[in-house]
């Protein structure tokens, strides 16, 4: 159902800590002039754990009417709290999001009894979900054969941001899961990925970097759509350098925030607190990362 470049966009933040929309508002025009193919607000680069859910529900009513059905508005609605998520996800129902993206809970390892109560509760208002699979952060990975007993079960549970150190997972979705259910998305949730998911059968990509430089993702899409080989392994080395830079802070999602405020000034790079921005070491790291390897 979902495909092509998905961009989990970045939260503006005003340095006193609240969301700049007029910041936010540059980043939507941006990704969808570059020819993204669909925004998600509050997922893993969205801060989404700093956000309240009334902060939420404000975020993601303005995110519809500014996206206008112009491309996907998708919206993470996942986390620990399971009436959190699915009065959340039932909320973006109403104010007509295309989908919502659900990370398992996070903290504790569930196992699969209670991660299949969650992710039928989250699908119980009939919006369609998008499993977010991020096992380095939940603790659990979500296997094959669990997410096929949730698509033969809802309907509605229609992809998954497979965010996995190696494409042996993501691979095995393809080969099994999609198969079985029509139309069901396999998304590679780092960007290195999105070449290897494309040759192997998959839909795209939702990551970070598309943020950054969404027109080079877009690019890839459209390479690997005319059977351009050695363009793609030209912007496959072009991506990996790019990466460099998840490796300047922590979290990485500063670096991406800094990374942005160079490209559109009038976006900041504030973060909301414990996290902190750059420091001016890291800041002039980014600088010489980006100087090096951007326009892509």
């Amino acid at each position: 159902m979902f495909k092509g470049v998905i961009c989990p966009v970045i939260t503006a933040f005003n340095p006193c800590g609240d969301i700049d929309y007029k910041a936010q508002a540059a980043l939507v025009e941006r990704l969808i002039s570059s020819g993204a193919d669909g925004i998600l607000f509050c997922g893993g680069m969205g801060e989404f754990t700093a956000v309240s859910l009334e902060e939420k529900k404000v975020f993601f009513k303005w995110a519809a009417e500014k996206i206008n059905k112009r491309v996907w508005f998708l919206a993470g609605t996942g986390g620990a709290d399971m009436r959190e998520t699915v009065e959340l996800t039932e909320y973006c129902g109403l104010i007509g999001a295309d989908g919502a993206v659900v990370i398992s809970p996070y903290f504790g390892q569930l196992d699969e009894g209670a991660l299949y109560s969650y992710y039928a509760a989250a699908a119980g208002p009939g919006l369609p979900i998008v499993l977010y699979n991020f096992p380095e952060r939940t603790r659990i990975s979500l296997s094959a054969e669990f997410i096929l007993r949730l698509t033969a079960d809802f309907d509605n549970i229609v992809g998954i941001k497979d965010t996995v150190e190696s494409m042996k997972h993501t691979n095995e979705l393809i080969d099994t899961v999609m198969p079985a259910r029509e139309n069901f998305s396999v998304l590679s949730g780092y960007d290195e990925y999105f070449i290897p998911n494309l040759l192997s059968g998959g839909s795209g990509v939702l990551s970070g970097l598309t943020n950054i430089a969404p027109e080079a993702f877009i690019k890839i899409k459209e390479a690997f759509r005319r059977g351009e080989l050695k363009k793609l392994c030209e912007l496959q080395v072009k991506i990996n350098a790019l990466m460099k830079i998840y490796t300047v802070t922590n979290p990485i999602i500063s670096a991406v925030k800094y990374a942005m405020h160079t490209i559109l000034p009038e976006v900041g790079y504030s973060m909301r607190g414990p996290f902190a921005p750059p420091a001016r070491a890291e800041r002039e790291i980014i600088d010489e990362i980006l100087k090096n390897n951007l326009p892509i």
